[in-house]
């Protein structure tokens, strides 16, 4: 019973520690609720459409179905359709505004969420019911720049790998380093972070207003 008793208390001053660095993380920093600078890009829902189209020339490549070399071209408003349906559909993270803007070897991503979005990993998606909702449902801007590497596989068999390299992340206008995206997302962000691409994929180049995809 004592040792029961001991395991309670450990637990609760590990809690109590893990809110109070949640907590001075997130509301003592007042500059993460604050709005950025936001540039709009032109793009609509359906670009994402265009886009899987698109992806189609690279999966038939990759099953021996089509001969051709040229590099699959995705345009700035295909990868904004493309990249927002993602977020919501594997992360359930929604945006409005959103906006990603390619500018030659990296990308900027802005969007609008709210606060209860990012607190998907343990211990935070634990103590969100815990939290005001006034503070939950706050409205969060993020700010993020990186670029793409790939691990190519192998044509035809062996699945690549594909990841963001992030070299910048804010909250509002509060730079917050790379680690916190992690933390809060859990799994959930890593999995933002890194997915699978068809063997023949060989590298993915950022360019102006467009991403370049080379295959073998």
């Amino acid at each position: 019973m004592k040792l029961g008793c001991a395991g309670c208390l450990l637990l609760a001053v590990v809690l109590t520690f893990i809110v109070a660095l949640a907590g001075g993380f997130f509301f003592l920093s007042g500059n993460i609720f604050e709005e950025p600078h936001f540039e709009p890009v032109d793009w609509t829902r359906a670009d994402a459409s265009s886009a899987r189209a698109t992806l189609r020339e690279v999966l038939m490549r990759d099953a021996g179905q089509s001969g051709r070399q040229d590099p699959v071209l995705l345009s700035e408003r295909e990868i904004n359709g493309l990249v927002v349906r993602h977020l919501a559909e594997t992360a359930g993270l929604r945006f409005d505004p959103f906006a990603i803007k390619l500018v030659q070897g990296q990308f900027r991503l802005q969007g609008r969420t709210v606060f209860r979005s990012l607190l998907q990993g343990p211990p935070f998606a634990q103590l969100a019911p815990y939290l005001p909702a006034s503070q939950l449902n706050r409205p969060i801007w993020i700010t993020v720049r990186g670029h793409v590497a790939v691990q190519p596989g192998e044509p035809g068999g062996k699945a690549g790998q594909a990841r963001v390299v992030l070299t910048e992340f804010n909250l509002g206008k509060q730079p917050v380093g790379i680690w916190p995206f992690s933390a809060v997302m859990g799994s959930a962000g890593m999995g933002l972070l890194k997915w699978p691409v068809p063997g023949t994929v060989r590298d993915i180049d950022i360019e102006d207003r467009r991403v370049v995809i080379r295959t073998r």
